[in-house]
């Protein structure tokens, strides 16, 4: 059996288009009665929006405005309003989709990572004290609500170009792996790194050096697999709709070489020779630790994917190029790259989280279509999508193929990085 999704597929909406905008006017009309004396106003205005939802000089944007019960929503932004904010398009998304559910720690982490990745151009967060109590809630729950419904941007290559991605995009092509620098905080390498040491400790006699199944270990693994950066190198490579192949994490402690040689990672899956040309899994490698050269880092043979072949037995790691990192990047390489691990010849151990991507079709390693609905409640719908939840693969009941999935999927692009042609796909 498989988890229901506690949003239907038929509310999800992209982030201020016409059809997120009706969602917030009906929520908030429903709950205006128990605000009768409200009166406040608030605006944003997003610049380079996503050309299928906004072309032409005018802002884009919104402003919602609850004076005396009365609702009001606008798809223009305005300065005339409480609370005025700008931002990137693209930028603002991770911000809207993340499911605060009164935890201000939630809060406090996302505008610090996401502030992280590119600065200025994210919108504060904080909320406002000085509302009125039952005001400030309906907000709260306004945002969660739909944080719950707001999909991910279906222009990949929007996507790349805003998130100053180009560069990567050309490096996985040609050379079959990139590094993404400052990917992440100190402080969330600490977080991942308390969560790694503690599952790896609870972890029986001889489990060896990985802890998996993370997506249900606990809300930073949650927050990690849909890392804005990550998902977008995932659909470029994959196709819109890809799901979490595997979820999980390395110590390696002083002497250890967990992978010598060289191998690809179609090797699990047994892909058939000659590979595809389009790839089927790849995989985002973060270094919590650093991954300096006595550390053991991955080694990897530059546009080795291309050869579009397993790694024949016996093949030694020469040519290769060694992955060196500091903490808090993630590097980011096709499935078909033949690349291998070295030995650790320093002191104490090194972390690392390893979040494999597949597309939609490709039978994962993992298993999360049956994932606890509560999870769910406090993700973005493109979490779901990782746990494969939004597809018709083995969802076929009494009544045969589940054709809502399947419409689904294919109104969505699954499968495709190129967006599907006609107006928005989510309303």
């Amino acid at each position: 059996m498989f988890t229901e999704l506690p949003t239907p597929l038929g509310e999800r909406v992209e982030f201020a288009s016409a059809g997120w905008l009706k969602e917030v006017e009906r929520f908030l009309s429903e709950r205006a009665d128990a605000l009768p004396d409200a009166e406040f106003a608030f605006s944003m205005r997003l610049d380079n929006p996503p050309p299928h939802l906004h072309e032409g000089p005018e802002p884009f944007g919104f402003t919602v405005s609850l004076q005396r019960g009365a609702v009001a929503v606008s798809p223009t932004p305005s300065e005339a309003v409480d609370v005025h904010r700008r931002a990137d398009y693209n930028a603002a998304l991770p911000f809207a989709w993340t499911v605060h559910g009164g935890d201000d720690g939630i809060r406090a982490r996302i505008q610090r990572e996401y502030h992280l990745l590119a600065s200025d151009r994210y919108p504060p967060t904080d909320a406002h004290p000085h509302l009125e109590r039952r005001l400030a809630q309906t907000l709260a729950d306004l945002h969660d609500h739909m944080a719950r419904r707001t999909v991910n941007n279906p222009d990949v290559e929007h996507r790349i170009k805003h998130f100053g991605l180009t560069a990567n995009v050309a490096e996985l092509a040609e050379r079959g792996y990139t590094v993404l620098p400052n990917a992440f905080s100190a402080e969330f390498a600490d977080a991942l790194r308390a969560e790694t040491h503690r599952n790896h400790d609870a972890n029986p006699p001889n489990a060896g050096f990985r802890a998996t199944m993370l997506l249900k270990r606990g809300r930073v693994w949650e927050e990690a697999a849909v890392h804005p950066w990550v998902l977008t190198l995932a659909d470029w490579l994959l196709g819109r709709g890809c799901l979490m192949y595997q979820s999980d994490t390395i110590v390696k402690g002083a002497g250890l070489d967990t992978h010598p040689g060289l191998h690809s990672d179609y090797a699990a899956s047994m892909v058939a020779e000659p590979f595809p040309e389009f790839c089927l899994e790849a995989t985002a490698v973060w270094a919590i630790d650093d991954f300096r050269g006595d550390a053991g880092p991955t080694c990897v043979l530059p546009g080795s994917h291309r050869k579009g072949r397993q790694v024949p037995a016996g093949t030694t790691q020469a040519g290769t190029s060694t992955l060196e990192m500091p903490s808090g990047s993630i590097a980011f390489w096709h499935g078909a790259l033949w690349h291998g691990s070295t030995l650790r010849k320093a002191p104490g151990k090194r972390t690392s989280l390893h979040n494999a991507y597949s597309r939609n079709f490709v039978r994962p390693v993992e298993r999360y279509e049956d994932i606890d609905a509560d999870i769910l409640n406090r993700n973005p719908p493109a979490f779901a999508t990782l746990c494969g939840l939004d597809d018709a693969f083995g969802k076929s009941g009494e009544a045969g193929a589940d054709f809502a999935r399947l419409g689904y999927a294919a109104k969505a692009g699954y499968g495709r990085t190129a967006l599907p042609q006609g107006p928005s796909r989510f309303g």
